[in-house]
């Protein structure tokens, strides 16, 4: 249920929708810097393709593991948007076990892949049924093998893909200390002694190591040793392998982890040279999920995953603006529509979105709502003809993603209740919901055509079909309806006819068996929608001949639904 073209946000796109002081977005500054690496994160766990290839196994699983560990933070703790990308998470933890390779390393290129990509498994088990269910197994797995490979050297051999060197040790050293209860004493030992062991003269246990590599390894290493690691803190303060001609990407990669290894220590003099050719790297005009130089989200990860630890409380807790700016533009650029054929129901939808709604914008034919879950507007159609232009006007100009149209129908046959020692069936009548499986037209030519000169169709030929609900709205309305039951009763799925208003109930029945309503102008949005590819649902409240329905439709149980799935909607944006 996300758009088939996920929009695109940068970083100017927030100071619109941000509150208060919201220069401090785009700052040279570790808060505003971590900020926008979260976002960049964030945006590419939830619109960015997830590849369950071997070289996208450790991006997705990082971008899982951090996205996670910020979210859950006490100082920033935004479990709501942990809901809203649980689903992400669980496909990248279902994409990833699904790739498991056959041989050492199970995961990525090598035991520093191997070890991150469990370490994600172990972080998201509350979020992900996948993660939950082997979580366990690859830990054990991952750590017999370290156990066994350790008092050599934990390599692939594969000199072409693995970054071998002391960052390994380090990161094996670290998913074990943190998941692992029990570590074993000797294999923590020897890890750490592996980890502390120095490059000399661009060789470590007798394996090249490119000089630009060194810094991204050292930064590992005083990271998690800090003043254990006291010398290799020393050589994170060179930096003249900037000199060396490196692309953008790997550049970034560097000087993230020189960040962590000097925060670590307080060394500030290093920390304020890193920061500095990070924002010189950084790409500030860049759509958000790109990564901080605009090509790839791996540096943004390292660069929050530097930072965050560094942040203090205040500043954490601040990221909610930014967090907030971005959520607003997201429901903004995913507005959901609705269509109704009288004004009453625009007042019972809004009374429906209960407390915290915003009423941006309200005339007698259009209201324009900040829900705190989703922004809708609100469109009225008396007529086919406004229909068709309330349903053209909510898509072009107000860019709804999706369009629900809840109101009345004329119940086409009685409720016929059939008791017997089995089951009780119910049919639809005066009362009843309807959720529309499908909508038809009947007797409407004339009217329908001059709709579409309005609304600019192109189905001009005066053809017509039943158009069927989309299959995804509609699931979402069967099982959001499912949790309603006390609130709007039975319901029933099936086709509603649009009409003029001297077709018989016989005639329309004649045409369409088993229809349960009919309606003034659904048909005709319907088919705008399908038109302009927008989904569209139908939800009708039955009345009988006169107009009239029992005590239900005084609660407004269309326009109830209707909210309920926009409410499930807004929280899968």
């Amino acid at each position: 249920m996300i758009p088939r073209h996920p929009p695109v946000f940068f970083a100017s796109d927030l100071h619109g929708y941000g509150i208060g002081n919201t220069s401090w977005f785009d700052d040279m500054s570790p808060r505003a810097l971590a900020g926008r690496c979260l976002l960049d994160a964030l945006e590419y766990l939830c619109t960015a393709p997830k590849f369950a290839a071997k070289d996208w196994q450790l991006i997705n699983a990082n971008a899982a593991r951090i996205v996670h560990q910020c979210l859950t933070d006490p100082a920033l703790a935004r479990h709501d948007i942990v809901d809203r990308v649980a689903p992400a998470i669980e496909e990248i933890c279902a994409g990833i076990v699904a790739s498991r390779q056959y041989c050492i390393p199970f995961y990525g290129d090598d035991y520093w892949d191997w070890a991150s990509v469990v370490d994600a498994l172990c972080e998201v088990q509350r979020v992900s049924r996948t993660a939950a269910k082997v979580a366990r197994r690859e830990l054990d797995q991952i750590r017999r093998t370290i156990q066994i490979r350790v008092p050599g050297e934990l390599s692939t051999g594969d000199t072409a893909h693995e970054w071998f060197g002391p960052a390994v040790a380090t990161r094996a050293y670290r998913l074990l200390d943190k998941r692992s209860p029990g570590f074993d004493a000797d294999l923590r030992h020897e890890l750490q002694t592996q980890a502390l062991e120095r490059i000399e003269r661009g060789r470590y246990r007798g394996r090249q190591v490119t000089p630009w590599q060194i810094g991204w390894h050292y930064g590992q290493v005083v990271g998690e040793f800090q003043r254990a690691a006291s010398e290799q803190a020393v050589e994170l303060a060179d930096f003249a392998w900037m000199a060396m001609p490196l692309e953008p990407g790997k550049r970034a990669l560097v000087l993230a982890r020189v960040l962590q290894g000097a925060c670590a220590v307080k060394d500030r003099r290093t920390v304020l040279q890193a920061l500095e050719e990070l924002y010189r790297c950084e790409t500030t005009a860049r759509p958000f999920g790109q990564g901080i130089i605009g090509a790839s989200v791996v540096a943004s990860l390292d660069v929050l995953e530097a930072l965050w630890p560094q942040l203090d409380q205040r500043e954490k807790a601040s990221l909610n603006a930014m967090l907030e700016a971005l959520r607003f533009l997201h429901a903004k650029a995913n507005t959901i529509g609705f269509l109704v054929e009288r004004p009453e129901d625009i007042e019972g939808l809004i009374q429906a979105m209960g407390q915290g709604t915003l009423i941006e914008q309200r005339n007698a034919g259009r209201a324009i709502i900040r829900h705190p879950s989703f922004h809708a507007v609100i469109c009225l159609g008396r007529s086919i003809t406004e229909a068709a232009s309330a349903t053209a006007l909510a898509v072009e100009e107000h860019g709804a993603r999706w369009l629900i149209m809840p109101g009345q129908a004329h119940a086409l046959g009685e409720a016929l209740r059939h008791v017997s020692g089995g089951p009780h069936f119910s049919g639809a009548g005066p009362g009843a919901l309807v959720i529309a499986s499908s909508v038809a037209p009947f007797g409407i030519k004339s009217e329908l055509q001059d709709a579409l000169s309005v609304a600019e169709a192109p189905f001009s030929d005066g053809r017509s079909a039943i158009i069927p609900a989309d299959p995804a709205l509609h699931r979402l309305a069967h099982d959001a309806a499912e949790t309603m039951l006390d609130e709007i009763g039975q319901f029933f799925e099936g086709q509603t006819v649009t009409r003029k208003g001297d077709c018989s109930d016989d005639a329309v029945l004649a045409a369409f068996p088993g229809a349960l309503g009919a309606d003034e102008s659904a048909y005709v949005a319907g088919l705008i929608c399908l038109s302009r590819s927008v989904p569209f649902l139908s939800i009708r409240m039955l009345a009988d001949r006169a107009g009239h329905t029992p005590a239900a439709m005084t609660r407004n149980a269309a326009c109830r639904l209707a909210v309920k799935i926009a409410e499930t909607l807004g929280r899968r944006m």
